[in-house]
């Protein structure tokens, strides 16, 4: 059953003769397509630019981090008639509470519960309690509003509120913030602007007729071109809501459809069906929509995971390995950034929606900026065998980060509140030491997690540092100085992806892979070791391009023995700190084991030539008891 749509798909493409793949473009699609991307493109600048300028320009700009901020509250756009928190010391003054209702407004009863999301204000566009409802919160005039409200014990109490910027400015003037910060803090991703313009130029220009690479490069112009704060400068510009709403969605399609298609855009009937439901993201809205395109996003994931389990060792698995890093980087911190949106407004107080909305920024910030980065190394095939090491650090910050979301938030805010007691005096101060014990708090969780992904994502360095000096200790007994050494340089060889090596004994070659004897003679002649009195046990030199890496064999007493000469990776590239490090680590195992190798092989040495002359002297006695 699972089987009968894609084979349904596929006896349809054979009927119609769709391709195998899809194909570059020709001369008409490639000038539709550039005059579109040239339009992007100019979006995706202008419209970051302008929307920045507008936000500093606008004298709402703050409040609008905060629904109802003006009016010194803070609410949901589920329920704007529960008061979450007070925002600024005037608020305070005023007796606001968090979990008071707003049961009035200008003596106007409003519904229990009254969500503001722009469904209902549309529904209930000409019902007055929304209209005032509307004016409290997103009113730009200074004014004076009466309120009534009811505490959770059933109280009534009057309340004359005034509206103004003045309320979030000041308290974010109490944590130490400036007004002009607080201004940009949901904006931390344009940081990554000037690289993501970059990248896109490059992914499409590098093959202006490619379409994985040029697709990938319009998803993201488009979403730099709807996202905030360009979606600031569409509004002023006038472009209709629809329009807006449907240039994000066309981002995301091209975003989902380049993944699925990576590297080769290649076509299944399974994939075929994917691509065919895209479309379905241009007709859904707010939670639903986003669970859909993670979903989306999901599948592309494990269809580039099935495909480079598919893949044998080489260049070709290491661009997937690249492009799997960017896309399951952006899944996971996209992510991150909207299960950030979607729980800011049920922070219990403004510090931990400040740090939510900093947390969710930098994580949309990095889910872009760590997807072109993986595109970009895959498809330009630049250092395509650091993956392991940046996979594994990325991992690590990943976890941490969901730490840093879901637990430190709240570990936090409770800190900080346990220190105002003792700090009542200043938040500030309040807010530092409770950054700090909290960050004590996450800090042990650091390196266990280090050393989980190592052990899964960076594999091959994990078998040199354990696993070698385990071999050498299995095979110091038993195996021969040839034996010994071959199996040394097959497992360097496979831990840093070096394309030749050499084993050198005092100065003479005992054993080559990848280059032939009289090659590594040659350089050995012109080779000039570091002259100190404790060199590093890896030097590196990167001029030299026959063996930029020398591992020093030798053991803690310093006895020098020979080198480990060790050559680039398939791309060219040097070894990076993490292969030199685990090569460090086994300098000292090597040597020792290499010196038993070479002891047992000298006693057997000794003893087939002690044997050989008792042989001799047993021969020339039994010739003369014979005569």
């Amino acid at each position: 059953m699972q089987l009968a749509l894609p084979r349904a798909v596929e006896g349809l493409r054979a009927r119609i003769k769709l391709p195998n793949a899809v194909p570059p473009f020709g001369t008409k699609i490639y000038y539709v397509f550039s005059a579109l991307w040239i339009a992007a493109f100019a979006l995706a600048l202008i419209g970051p630019a302008m929307g920045i300028y507008y936000r500093y320009t606008a004298p709402e700009s703050n409040s609008q981090l905060v629904l109802g901020s003006r009016a010194g509250i803070a609410v949901s756009d589920q329920d704007a008639t529960r008061i979450r928190f007070p925002i600024g010391p005037k608020a305070r003054e005023w007796g606001i509470q968090p979990g008071d209702d707003i049961v009035e407004i200008y003596g106007l009863p409003v519904p229990e519960v009254m969500p503001v999301t722009e469904e209902a204000l549309e529904r209930n566009a000409n019902d007055p309690a929304y209209i005032a409802m509307g004016n409290l919160l997103f009113g730009t005039d200074d004014s004076e509003v009466p309120l009534t409200l009811r505490a959770p014990n059933g109280e009534r109490r009057a309340v004359m509120v005034h509206t103004s910027e003045q309320h979030i400015d000041s308290a974010a003037r109490e944590w130490g913030i400036s007004p002009s910060f607080l201004n940009f803090v949901d904006l931390l991703h344009v940081i990554t602007y000037p690289f993501l313009l970059w990248a896109a130029w490059i992914l499409h220009r590098r093959n202006a007729r490619d379409a994985v690479s040029s697709i990938l490069s319009i998803a993201i112009l488009l979403t730099m071109g709807a996202e905030q704060p360009s979606a600031t400068f569409l509004g002023y510009a006038g472009v209709p809501r629809a329009v807006h709403v449907a240039l994000y969605d066309l981002g995301n399609i091209s975003l989902l459809a380049g993944i699925l298609l990576f590297p080769h855009g290649k076509l299944t009937g399974k994939l075929l069906l994917l691509l065919a439901a895209l479309p379905i993201l241009l007709v859904l809205h707010g939670d639903i929509y986003r669970a859909v395109f993670l979903s989306f996003m999901v599948a592309a994931v494990m269809i580039l995971i099935r495909g480079l389990r598919q893949t044998a060792a080489g260049d070709l698995r290491q661009q997937i390995k690249w492009a799997l890093y960017g896309f399951s980087s952006y899944a996971l911190f996209l992510s991150l950034s909207l299960v950030g949106d979607m729980v800011k407004t049920s922070a219990e107080s403004f510090s931990l929606q400040f740090l939510v909305e900093m947390l969710s920024g930098l994580a949309l910030g990095l889910a872009f900026l760590l997807l072109q980065m993986g595109l970009l190394i895959a498809l330009l095939r630049y250092r395509l065998y650091d993956a392991e090491a940046i996979i594994s650090r990325t991992a690590s910050i990943a976890i941490i980060t969901l730490f840093l979301g879901a637990g430190f938030a709240a570990v936090m805010e409770g800190i900080i509140t346990q220190a105002q007691n003792l700090y009542a005096g200043s938040q500030t101060t309040a807010a530092m030491v409770g950054a700090v014990m909290a960050t004590m708090l996450i800090q042990p969780l650091h390196a266990k997690v280090q050393q989980w992904a190592e052990r899964r994502f960076h594999k091959n360095l994990l078998h040199l540092r354990e696993g070698l000096p385990q071999a050498m200790r299995d095979l110091r007994d038993v195996a021969d100085l040839d034996e010994f050494i071959r199996e040394v340089l097959e497992r360097v060889n496979e831990g840093v992806y070096s394309v030749r090596s050499a084993f050198v004994l005092g100065r003479e070659v005992k054993q080559v892979s990848g280059i032939s004897q009289a090659e590594v003679l040659r350089w050995l002649i012109a080779f000039q070791p570091q002259d100190e009195e404790e060199p590093d046990a890896v030097e590196l030199s990167t001029e030299d391009r026959t063996f930029p890496i020398r591992l020093r064999v030798e053991d803690g007493s310093k006895t020098f023995l020979g080198w480990v000469l060790i050559g680039p990776r398939p791309d060219g590239s040097i070894s990076g700190h993490d292969e030199r490090e685990a090569l460090a680590d086994v300098a000292v195992p090597l040597a020792r084991s290499l010196r038993v190798v070479l002891k047992r092989e000298e006693d057997q040495q000794e003893l087939t030539q002690l044997l050989e002359t008792y042989g001799s002297r047993i021969e020339r006695i039994e010739r003369v008891l014979n005569v």
